[in-house]
């Protein structure tokens, strides 16, 4: 771990695994009122993956840095039981981009995995969970794309709303979560600490507010 993510990162990760405190704007999409679809510039269609999905093993192969330790923390999830992940491929069968969909039926396996991280959903909610888009295919639009496919796979299942969490300081997936129909609905509050970890969700607050009107502002 510590050739791939190189010494900076590392110390970095190892910081968070035992101290930090981290926000999240919760956003809630109403599938009864999607936007239009917004396509990628490339081809591209979600489908499930299943528990053998090889991507990430070749992905983590090939890539360093922040990158390596993004796909190595969607393989643990994978490989923890959390299956109900799509991806989108290429003509050659490269992943573009990938989520978790997560049904009411799935959720006990994403509590599992992260407990108390995730506030319980209805049997009409899903929710949309770690989001990636593969480096080869940055800069198409796929997050838009990927995402809006899962919104109506999920309505087409009869589901009313769902939800997602983007970090506070990452205007391109809040603009993205945007396009496709998400608003803003509470805030979330993760700790970790070296007794322990936890996650508390708040109503909206101005500097949540603020932040996910900059963020759409040019959205």
């Amino acid at each position: 771990m510590v050739r791939r993510l190189r010494l900076g990162l590392t110390l970095q990760t190892a910081h968070k695994q035992a101290w930090y405190t981290r926000r999240f704007l919760g956003l809630r999409a109403d599938l009864t009122s999607l936007p239009e679809p917004a396509p990628a510039r490339i081809p591209m269609t979600m489908e499930p993956a299943g528990p053998d999905f090889k991507g990430f093993d070749r992905e983590l192969a090939r890539t360093n840095g922040s990158d390596w330790l993004e796909i190595f923390l969607r393989e643990r999830m994978l490989d923890a039981g959390v299956t109900t992940l799509y991806v989108a491929h290429d003509e050659e069968r490269e992943p573009i981009y990938c989520q978790w969909l997560i049904g009411h039926d799935d959720w006990a396996s994403l509590d599992a995995y992260q407990p108390g991280r995730y506030v319980a959903i209805a049997e009409d909610e899903v929710i949309l969970a770690n989001a990636y888009t593969f480096p080869r295919h940055r800069g198409v639009r796929a997050m838009a794309d990927g995402m809006g496919q899962l919104l109506r796979i999920a309505a087409e299942r009869g589901a009313t709303a769902a939800y997602t969490y983007v970090g506070e300081d990452n205007i391109p997936s809040l603009r993205g979560c945007h396009r496709v129909g998400f608003d803003l609905h509470h805030v979330r509050e993760n700790t970790r600490r070296l007794w322990g970890r936890g996650s508390t969700v708040n109503a909206v607050d101005t500097h949540g507010r603020e932040l996910w009107h900059a963020a759409i502002a040019t959205s």
